[in-house]
């Protein structure tokens, strides 16, 4: 009897969780765009929290290291101060690199980008020069880029004149609400800055309440295997974003040093470019890569000639070589389920996304994985696994 009764239980909550569950899909499909915007408000309102998580994260490595050297190095007398010295010494040490990037790079970028506007008329007398020396001769053909120029004058003018002056009005309050978002982002971190000094003064004390909560949510065995899961993931994270920084600041002084030696202009301007997209795993290099040259190219042909085959050369040896010895296989995903988190989460969160899309797929696809163990197990069919694991082992 009392079987039966478990087994009429256990039948009705699956019911009332089915219909639970359908309802809330419902719900959230008919009322997607309430739900959208209230998701964003609440964003908005954490943002200062997101930032503070964010820049702790990335200070988390530097703060440890500052604390393992004190715990050393200082008299045992002074051992409470070691917790508060090494959150300043990494605050201080994060501020101090971002300083000295800017400091080096804002002023060469500045002399670049006016360089480029100076010679923006001669760029094009030398482009209009280049077509007619390429088509000279053939008058069919040089009639119609005249009239292509003519056309694209044209357009150019009429856009000014109806699109541009009406509505300058809202250009400049476009500028002002850009003025006060910017003017917001810099509060937001501001107020992050000072939400990163209290997460790492208390990241223990964090660490021990998280613990708390999941072994008194869950069973012991339950509760291991999400700590294990939450370290998996700060390995990957940590050992993916910082490695890619690296690597990609690597390459950024690799890229201008060779421009500077094979005499290049714009060294400063395309190496930032090209450091920095080259953060974007997979897309990075050729989202770099083409703007760069098209800025070389309206300098000179062979120049842009000269830098494509130079960074098709660099980004082999950072592919084959500079990329695999700092990032090893840090997520252990194969080529396609990579550019689909690029383009997912690229496409969700921007930038951002195409940042952090791999590491969130590569925790996500372990999850999968860890479950898919755990049903083979239940139903005695781990053999399947291991055949699977012996022909297609895995990255890591």
């Amino acid at each position: 009897m009392k079987e039966e009764f478990k087994k009429y239980l256990a039948m009705i909550l699956a019911v009332f969780c089915t219909a639970a569950l359908s309802i809330l899909f419902f719900f959230i499909l008919f009322r997607l765009e309430a739900l959208r915007s209230g998701t964003k408000k609440v964003l908005d309102i954490l943002m200062p929290f997101i930032y503070g998580a964010g820049i702790a994260y990335i200070l988390k490595p530097i703060c440890n290291t500052y604390e393992r050297f004190l715990e050393k190095h200082w008299h045992p007398k002074r051992q409470q101060l070691i917790g508060t010295a090494s959150v300043v010494g990494s605050v201080v040490t994060g501020l101090v690199i971002i300083y000295a990037v800017l400091a080096m790079l804002l002023p060469q970028l500045a002399v670049s980008i006016s360089r480029m506007a100076r010679s923006l008329p001669q760029m094009v007398d030398s482009i209009s020069s280049m077509v007619d020396r390429l088509f000279e001769g053939n008058e069919i053909i040089q009639n119609y880029i005249m009239q292509l120029s003519d056309a694209g004058t044209e357009s150019i003018s009429g856009w000014l004149k109806d699109s541009i002056l009406p509505y300058m009005n809202m250009i400049l309050t476009g500028l002002s609400d850009s003025m006060i978002n910017a003017a917001g982002i810099f509060m937001n971190l501001f107020i992050g800055l000072v939400v990163a000094v209290y997460l790492l003064s208390g990241r223990k004390k964090f660490k021990k309440q998280g613990k708390l909560i999941l072994y008194s949510l869950f069973k012991e065995r339950w509760a291991n295997k999400i700590v294990e899961e939450i370290r998996f993931a700060d390995r990957v994270f940590s050992g993916f974003i910082g490695g890619k920084l690296l690597d990609s600041a690597i390459i950024g002084v690799i890229c201008y040093a060779g421009m500077m030696v094979l005499g290049l202009p714009y060294a400063i301007l395309i190496s930032v470019i090209v450091g920095v997209t080259n953060i974007i795993p997979f897309f990075g290099p050729y989202i770099g890569a083409i703007p760069s040259a098209i800025i070389l190219l309206t300098v000179s042909p062979m120049s842009c000639l000269i830098f494509v085959i130079f960074i098709v050369i660099l980004q082999q040896v950072d592919g084959n070589i500079i990329g695999p010895k700092i990032l090893g296989s840090s997520t252990g995903l194969s080529g396609i389920w990579v550019l689909f988190s690029i383009l997912f989460f690229g496409g969700l969160f921007g930038f951002v996304g195409m940042l952090i899309g791999v590491p969130v797929f590569a925790v996500i696809y372990d999850l999968i994985r860890q479950l898919i163990v755990r049903g083979l197990e239940l139903r005695n069919k781990s053999k399947m696994f291991d055949e699977y694991e012996l022909e297609y082992p895995r990255k890591d």
